[in-house]
Protein backbone atom coordinates (compact mmCIF):
# COMPACT_ATOMS: atom_id res chain seq x y z
CA UNK A 1 0.00 0.00 0.00
CA UNK A 2 1.49 3.34 -0.98
CA UNK A 3 2.37 5.64 1.89
CA UNK A 4 -0.06 8.51 1.03
CA UNK A 5 -3.06 6.13 0.95
CA UNK A 6 -1.98 4.56 4.25
CA UNK A 7 -1.67 8.02 5.80
CA UNK A 8 -5.21 9.02 4.65
CA UNK A 9 -6.70 5.80 6.08
CA UNK A 10 -4.85 6.29 9.37
CA UNK A 11 -6.14 9.87 9.68
CA UNK A 12 -9.72 8.74 9.00
CA UNK A 13 -9.52 6.00 11.67
CA UNK A 14 -8.07 8.44 14.21
CA UNK A 15 -10.82 10.99 13.58
CA UNK A 16 -13.54 8.36 14.12
CA UNK A 17 -12.03 7.10 17.37
CA UNK A 18 -11.40 10.58 18.83
CA UNK A 19 -14.96 11.71 18.02
CA UNK A 20 -16.24 9.61 20.92
CA UNK A 21 -13.78 11.10 23.40
CA UNK A 22 -14.76 14.12 25.53
CA UNK A 23 -13.44 17.34 24.08
CA UNK A 24 -11.49 19.64 26.41
CA UNK A 25 -13.71 22.50 25.11
CA UNK A 26 -17.42 21.67 25.45
CA UNK A 27 -19.62 22.00 22.43
CA UNK A 28 -22.54 24.45 22.34
CA UNK A 29 -25.01 21.62 22.95
CA UNK A 30 -23.09 20.45 26.04
CA UNK A 31 -22.88 24.05 27.21
CA UNK A 32 -26.68 24.53 26.81
CA UNK A 33 -27.37 21.23 28.58
CA UNK A 34 -25.23 22.32 31.53
CA UNK A 35 -26.87 25.75 31.57
CA UNK A 36 -30.45 24.69 30.93
CA UNK A 37 -32.21 28.01 31.42
CA UNK A 38 -31.81 31.24 29.52
CA UNK A 39 -30.73 33.06 32.69
CA UNK A 40 -28.09 30.45 33.63
CA UNK A 41 -26.69 30.47 30.11
CA UNK A 42 -26.63 34.25 30.00
CA UNK A 43 -24.85 34.44 33.36
CA UNK A 44 -22.38 31.71 32.34
CA UNK A 45 -21.20 33.73 29.36
CA UNK A 46 -20.62 36.76 31.58
CA UNK A 47 -23.64 39.02 31.28
CA UNK A 48 -24.62 41.03 34.34
CA UNK A 49 -27.43 39.40 36.33
CA UNK A 50 -29.83 42.39 36.02
CA UNK A 51 -29.44 42.50 32.24
CA UNK A 52 -30.15 38.81 31.86
CA UNK A 53 -33.77 38.00 32.58
CA UNK A 54 -35.94 35.18 31.43
CA UNK A 55 -39.00 36.31 29.51
CA UNK A 56 -41.93 36.66 31.88
CA UNK A 57 -45.55 36.25 31.02
CA UNK A 58 -47.71 39.23 31.87
CA UNK A 59 -50.91 38.27 33.63
CA UNK A 60 -53.81 40.55 32.75
CA UNK A 61 -56.02 41.68 35.62
CA UNK A 62 -58.88 44.09 34.89
CA UNK A 63 -62.51 44.72 35.77
CA UNK A 64 -65.25 47.24 35.06
CA UNK A 65 -68.59 47.40 36.90
CA UNK A 66 -71.63 49.71 37.12
CA UNK A 67 -73.70 50.61 40.16
CA UNK A 68 -77.44 50.49 40.64
CA UNK A 69 -79.23 53.46 42.18
CA UNK A 70 -78.50 53.41 45.90
CA UNK A 71 -78.18 55.48 49.02
CA UNK A 72 -75.01 54.67 50.96
CA UNK A 73 -74.40 55.85 54.52
CA UNK A 74 -71.02 56.96 55.84
CA UNK A 75 -68.45 54.15 56.14
CA UNK A 76 -70.47 51.74 53.95
CA UNK A 77 -69.36 50.24 50.65
CA UNK A 78 -70.82 51.41 47.34
CA UNK A 79 -71.75 48.27 45.41
CA UNK A 80 -71.16 48.09 41.68
CA UNK A 81 -73.24 45.01 40.81
CA UNK A 82 -73.28 44.94 37.00
CA UNK A 83 -69.93 43.58 35.86
CA UNK A 84 -69.14 44.42 32.23
CA UNK A 85 -65.56 43.11 32.27
CA UNK A 86 -63.74 40.64 34.54
CA UNK A 87 -60.30 39.39 33.47
CA UNK A 88 -58.01 37.59 35.89
CA UNK A 89 -60.61 37.53 38.66
CA UNK A 90 -60.64 39.63 41.76
CA UNK A 91 -63.83 41.71 41.72
CA UNK A 92 -66.75 40.48 43.84
CA UNK A 93 -69.90 42.30 42.72
CA UNK A 94 -71.99 41.12 45.70
CA UNK A 95 -69.57 42.69 48.21
CA UNK A 96 -68.31 45.52 45.97
CA UNK A 97 -64.73 44.53 46.85
CA UNK A 98 -61.74 43.89 44.60
CA UNK A 99 -59.15 41.41 45.93
CA UNK A 100 -55.81 41.63 44.11
CA UNK A 101 -55.05 38.20 42.60
CA UNK A 102 -51.42 39.23 42.04
CA UNK A 103 -49.00 41.76 43.51
CA UNK A 104 -48.37 44.83 41.36
CA UNK A 105 -49.28 48.40 40.51
CA UNK A 106 -53.02 48.93 39.93
CA UNK A 107 -54.85 51.85 38.36
CA UNK A 108 -58.29 52.45 39.91
CA UNK A 109 -60.93 54.71 38.42
CA UNK A 110 -64.40 55.45 39.65
CA UNK A 111 -67.20 57.75 38.56
CA UNK A 112 -70.01 58.75 40.84
CA UNK A 113 -73.12 60.34 39.38
CA UNK A 114 -75.29 61.97 42.02
CA UNK A 115 -79.05 62.00 42.03
CA UNK A 116 -80.76 65.38 41.45
CA UNK A 117 -79.58 68.00 43.98
CA UNK A 118 -77.66 65.49 46.13
CA UNK A 119 -74.06 64.73 47.04
CA UNK A 120 -71.83 61.68 46.87
CA UNK A 121 -68.60 61.84 48.85
CA UNK A 122 -66.73 58.63 48.04
CA UNK A 123 -63.21 57.31 48.52
CA UNK A 124 -60.96 54.48 47.43
CA UNK A 125 -60.33 52.32 50.47
CA UNK A 126 -57.48 49.77 50.52
CA UNK A 127 -57.40 47.33 53.43
CA UNK A 128 -59.30 49.80 55.62
CA UNK A 129 -57.23 52.90 54.71
CA UNK A 130 -58.53 55.65 52.46
CA UNK A 131 -56.15 56.30 49.54
CA UNK A 132 -58.08 58.81 47.38
CA UNK A 133 -61.20 60.97 47.73
CA UNK A 134 -63.95 62.12 45.37
CA UNK A 135 -66.13 65.05 46.44
CA UNK A 136 -69.20 65.15 44.19
CA UNK A 137 -71.56 67.92 45.26
CA UNK A 138 -74.49 69.43 43.37
CA UNK A 139 -77.01 70.97 45.75
CA UNK A 140 -77.23 74.27 43.88
CA UNK A 141 -78.20 73.50 40.27
CA UNK A 142 -80.80 70.83 40.95
CA UNK A 143 -79.32 68.56 38.29
CA UNK A 144 -77.37 65.33 38.21
CA UNK A 145 -73.64 65.72 38.70
CA UNK A 146 -70.99 63.29 37.49
CA UNK A 147 -67.52 63.21 39.10
CA UNK A 148 -64.52 60.98 38.42
CA UNK A 149 -61.28 60.10 40.18
CA UNK A 150 -58.27 57.97 39.30
CA UNK A 151 -55.73 56.56 41.75
CA UNK A 152 -52.61 54.46 41.26
CA UNK A 153 -51.87 52.07 44.11
CA UNK A 154 -49.35 49.30 44.81
CA UNK A 155 -51.13 46.17 46.03
CA UNK A 156 -49.87 42.86 47.33
CA UNK A 157 -51.70 39.68 46.36
CA UNK A 158 -54.72 39.40 48.66
CA UNK A 159 -55.04 43.16 49.35
CA UNK A 160 -58.62 44.40 49.15
CA UNK A 161 -59.91 47.64 47.61
CA UNK A 162 -63.38 49.17 47.47
CA UNK A 163 -65.27 52.44 47.12
CA UNK A 164 -67.05 53.72 50.21
CA UNK A 165 -68.87 56.81 51.44
CA UNK A 166 -66.52 58.92 53.57
CA UNK A 167 -68.92 61.70 54.65
CA UNK A 168 -72.65 61.91 55.26
CA UNK A 169 -74.75 59.97 52.77
CA UNK A 170 -73.82 59.25 49.17
CA UNK A 171 -76.70 59.36 46.72
CA UNK A 172 -75.48 57.22 43.80
CA UNK A 173 -77.32 57.41 40.48
CA UNK A 174 -77.70 53.99 38.79
CA UNK A 175 -75.59 52.85 35.82
CA UNK A 176 -73.95 56.26 35.35
CA UNK A 177 -71.69 55.36 38.28
CA UNK A 178 -68.84 52.92 37.67
CA UNK A 179 -65.77 51.36 39.28
CA UNK A 180 -62.87 49.86 37.33
CA UNK A 181 -59.24 48.84 37.73
CA UNK A 182 -56.41 47.21 35.86
CA UNK A 183 -52.90 46.08 36.69
CA UNK A 184 -50.01 47.77 34.91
Amino acid sequence: MPLPVFFVILCAICSFTTANKKSPRPSLKTFRDDNATVVKTCEAVGYVRDKCKAPRRHVIVAFDAKASQQTVSQGKIVKFETVDLQIGGGYNSKEGIFTAPKSGIYVFDWTTATQNSYVAHTSLNVNGKRKAYLYCHNKVSGMHNSCSKMAIVRLDAGDRAWIDCFDGTAYVNRSFSSFSAFML
